[in-house]
């Protein structure tokens, strides 16, 4: 719930707002799930799942685990948690043992995703909220520069050594011994972990802590693909056999049984279970519950024509393929439907007659019954693009949505910083890498920093412009 005094600032509470609906698009078994947002004594506040269990900074604290098992199990969870996250361009800002959770069945999770930096009043920011933060920041925030997903993973190998070591590195009596540690920091620092780290493990963490964030793992899928070669390399080091030779024989023990399976069905023995044996052997190279929930993630999101239904049909024998040859013409079911491909620049969420589609890109053809449908791309950096479409029987059709065609640029130089907001959805903190993209047309951008007054301009884009704003923010009396 946010707090009374500060429920009654409508800046403070629009970004309570707007970023708890983003962050509800979160969908991960590694990031704690944003369910609603209602309202509480007056005061906006967000319904979230419930975890059973401690937050890892009380785990590090009780001192009772396997130190380098829970740093791996920690790496892991927190890499999916943020390669979701940044992939929706969302940053957490604030990763840290008291913003994970382990929950009583192991399960590792993310909490306040996106949500640390709303409350960035300046008395709130001295007295509270980010005294225990600076243990774990990267350099450039703390240097006030622009953040990105890289400046989450400085974060995380700070966790991570303290998960291992118990030793908080950059800890301090107070924010200026914090800060000062953090903009000393050398990655050699860490060689006195050697002996409670891997090598591996050891050059990992240094990697994603490397002052200077272009020398930092570009990504957090990156940096979870090196963890994987880690515990690739080490699984074949311990086996002493080698991967192929493993696949091989798999490969061989499942083509004796399936062999087995087709001399019992053409002998005569009618009706063997072939198909649950199949799944039974698919479950050696696939992981069938990710299979199970995205079958069901795939059910609850695409219009009901379009979830295939299951083929339940058995083996026949050779005569009784013989006998049904003739009649398969007559039988076969006509369709009453095409197949749909949607794709966007740049993504979209796509509605076909106001029915969830999903998320471009979208990799397979979608079903969709014979006739006329109303399509809907929506992007929130831009108005949604609504198209007509008439699909046949047995037809594919590709449709497609060009949001920049619309498009113009922004470009903001600001002193000393800012937060840009467009319509009063936040779009990037200045410098900005790169221009902002948005609709043609009016907007509203305003411009904040806590130790400053907004500055807010109206301004109008046009189609393939770029539009240049350069101000100088004035301190707050």
């Amino acid at each position: 719930v946010l707090h009374q005094h500060l429920a009654n600032d409508p800046v403070v509470r629009e970004r309570f707002t707007r970023e708890a609906h983003a962050c509800a698009h979160l969908r991960s078994e590694h990031i704690v799930q944003i369910y609603d947002l209602t309202e509480y004594n007056g005061c906006p506040a967000i319904v979230m799942e419930f975890v059973h269990g401690r937050s890892l900074k009380a785990v590090i604290a009780a001192s009772s685990y396997d130190r380098y098992e829970l740093a791996k199990r920690t790496a892991v969870s927190m890499l999916r948690a943020l390669s979701v996250a940044h992939r929706r361009g969302i940053v957490h800002r604030d990763i840290k043992p008291g913003n994970i959770l382990v929950a009583e069945d192991g399960t590792i999770k993310l909490i306040d995703f996106g949500l640390a930096h709303i409350v960035d009043s300046p008395t709130v920011t001295m007295q509270g909220a980010v005294l225990g933060t600076p243990a774990y920041m990267a350099p450039e925030q703390i240097r006030g520069d622009a953040v990105d997903e890289r400046t989450d993973l400085f974060s995380l190998g700070a966790t991570l050594v303290e998960v291992v070591t118990g030793e908080r590195i950059f800890g301090g009596a107070n924010y200026s011994e914090c800060v000062q540690k953090v903009s000393a920091f050398k990655t050699e620092q860490l060689n006195k972990f050697s002996e409670q780290l891997t090598g591996e493990f050891l050059g990992l963490v240094k990697r994603l802590m490397e002052p200077d964030p272009d020398d930092r793992f570009r990504s957090a899928q990156e940096a979870l693909e090196a963890l994987h070669e880690q515990a690739e390399n080490n699984r074949k080091e311990h086996t002493g056999i080698p991967i192929s030779i493993r696949q091989l024989t798999v490969g061989i023990s499942v083509a004796v049984i399936l062999l087995s399976i087709l001399t019992y069905s053409v002998v005569g023995h009618k009706s063997p279970k072939v198909p649950s044996l199949a799944v039974e052997q698919q479950g050696y190279m696939t992981d069938t519950n990710f299979m199970r929930d995205n079958a069901k993630k795939t059910a609850q999101e695409l219009p009901k024509q379009t979830v295939p239904a299951i083929d339940d049909r058995r083996a026949t024998t050779a005569s009784e393929n013989a006998r049904h040859k003739s009649q398969s013409a007559s039988t076969r079911p006509k369709t009453d439907s095409g197949k749909v491909r949607f794709t966007s620049i740049p993504w979209a969420k796509v509605y076909v007659d106001g029915r969830p589609i999903g998320e471009t890109p979208i990799s397979q053809s979608v079903h969709v019954s014979a006739g006329q449908h109303l399509v809907t791309f929506s992007n929130p950096s831009f108005d949604p693009i609504l198209k007509t479409i008439e699909v046949g029987s047995e037809q594919d059709v590709v449709i497609s949505a060009d949001f920049l065609q619309n498009a113009g640029y922004l470009q903001c130089a600001v002193k000393p910083w800012a937060e840009v907001y467009i319509d009063e959805q936040y779009k990037d903190t200045t410098p900005l890498n790169k221009p902002i993209v948005c609709s043609a047309g009016k907007h509203t951008v305003r411009f904040h920093n806590s130790a400053f007054t907004d500055v807010i301009q109206e301004i109008s884009v046009r189609p393939r412009d770029t539009l240049m704003i350069t101000i100088a923010l004035t301190a707050l009396h």
